[in-house]
């Protein structure tokens, strides 16, 4: 991906690009490491073939700046750094709409774009946060500053279903992104206190939800254990008009790492739709 930075407020934000077509925006979500490769890297290739794929490094993480003052968890932040990225591709390549996924978190950012503005066209949102959520021992061990490899590891584990995803390879890279800088005090300080509050914050109203004119298309893994179906998908696809919900067996938190094939015949099939 061809990588850019756009000013945003305050802010450099670092973007990605690959292909060439319709605008398809990518969020990734919040974890010790994540950026939009280590969310997408296993479908990007093949959305690059009809879409202009655009991802981004949200505030605080991969190669965009850092907030000077806390809170460094900051969900109307992203949500307005979504927002203002959304807009400016529009303007930049003279589209009037774009289509976005978010994942995890991402998708909960991703819904929130769309029930803010009347220019995204289709929602995707995978593993998505933004419901009815507690905090779990999954979620607390992904959500807690790993101090070495092995304690990485074990929280990514506890993201998918299938150990093998889990590579020495794929956790030396997310850790190797953890020494970078400030990188991993600062996600440190971001996951610091009470996480539950951190993650109400980022809870979707049904009021918000449904404004969504856009066409959505909610994928969940059955055995996503940080971020369960029961209290995020099967919330937020009751409030939203024109909503699908497809719930992936033998599956966890990533579907697009996880059930590569079937997430993008999904995806595919909503982006024509």
């Amino acid at each position: 991906m061809v990588k850019d930075s756009i000013e945003f407020n305050e802010y450099q934000v670092r973007t990605y690009t690959k292909g060439q077509g319709p605008l398809l925006l990518l969020f990734h979500g919040i974890g010790p490491g994540t950026s939009v490769p280590a969310n997408f890297s296993s479908v990007i290739e093949k959305l690059a073939e009809h879409y202009q794929v655009i991802g981004m490094d949200l505030i605080g993480f991969g190669e965009s700046s850092r907030k000077i003052e806390e809170p460094f968890f900051d969900f109307e932040l992203w949500v307005k750094q979504a927002l203002f990225t959304s807009k400016y591709f529009c303007e930049k390549y003279h589209q009037k709409e774009i289509r976005i996924w978010g994942h995890s978190l991402g998708g909960a950012i991703a819904l929130r774009v769309a029930a803010d503005s009347n220019f995204v066209s289709h929602v995707i949102a995978s593993g998505t946060g933004g419901g009815n959520h507690r905090v779990n021992p999954a979620l607390e061990r992904f959500w807690t500053f790993p101090k070495n490899p092995e304690k990485l590891k074990e929280a990514m584990l506890g993201s998918m279903l299938d150990p093998s995803g889990i590579t020495e390879d794929l956790v030396a890279e997310r850790f190797a992104t953890l020494q970078k800088g400030n990188i991993g005090p600062y996600f440190e300080k971001m996951m610091a206190g009470n996480k539950q509050l951190l993650l109400d914050s980022a809870k979707i109203s049904a009021e918000a939800l449904g404004k969504i004119k856009a066409k959505t298309l909610l994928i969940h893994g059955r055995d996503d254990n940080p971020c369960p179906f029961e209290d995020n998908a099967v919330y937020l696809a009751k409030q939203i008009k024109m909503c699908d919900l497809m719930i992936l067996g033998q599956c966890g938190h990533n579907p697009a790492r996880e059930r590569t094939k079937e997430t993008l015949e999904l995806v595919f099939a909503h982006l024509k739709s």
